[in-house]
């Protein structure tokens, strides 16, 4: 077997390597190694169609390569980082409350997240309170059954910023910091009640 045959038969595995792995920068890795084999494939046995081929897809590879590290990146910094709700006024309706009255009830169908502008809510069953530039009933929205979880009754006079459920579906699928948003801002909720519950049932 020829240095040549065995020059092909790498880069061809290089190739197949690539069909392997389920991450964008091992293949991208991979599919760089697999151009440059079959680049110097194509200069040994002179084979024009393969040095073209392999010529153009080289600087792509290394594209997307870059593309997917600085994704990567941005990913991590926007796990550090926090998510400023005022990208989210313009896609926001106001609503006004008064002392008393309920933005929503345990078991309400859950159709829309608020942001509270101003005033402060109780979260009945927790007795929990909530005050301006808090998010509000995002928990419910990613519930199996759509409904709320808690009741939520206004302590002052209030004003909301409500965004509806298709509203925040297409933010989450468009904005990775709102994505990572909604998820940090539901565990901490979720962790504050359980932590909640926990001293009930310690000084109970």
């Amino acid at each position: 077997m020829s240095v040549l045959e065995v020059l092909g038969y790498v880069a061809s595995g290089a190739v197949f390597a690539t069909f392997w792995v389920r991450t964008m920068v091992p293949l991208r890795v991979l599919g760089i190694c697999s151009n440059l084999l079959f680049f110097g494939y194509g200069l040994s046995g002179g084979l024009t169609p393969i040095i073209i081929l392999h010529g153009c897809l080289f600087p792509l590879n290394m594209l997307r390569l870059f593309e997917a590290l600085k994704l990567r990146r941005r990913i991590q910094q926007m796990a550090r980082a926090d998510f400023s709700v005022a990208s989210l006024l313009p896609f926001m309706t106001e609503k006004r409350f008064r002392a008393g009255d309920h933005l929503f009830r345990i078991n309400d169908e859950a159709r829309d997240i608020y942001y509270l502008e101003s005033g402060k809510v109780l979260v009945e069953e927790l007795g929990i309170e909530l005050g301006a530039g808090e998010m509000v009933g995002e928990i419910a929205m990613f519930s199996p059954d759509r409904r709320r979880t808690q009741s939520v009754r206004c302590l002052e006079d209030c004003t909301f910023l409500q965004i509806s459920e298709a509203k925040i579906l297409e933010l989450y699928a468009e904005n990775p910091e709102f994505g990572l948003y909604l998820i940090k801002m539901i565990v901490a909720r979720l962790l504050a009640n359980m932590e909640k519950k926990q001293a009930e049932v310690s000084t109970g």
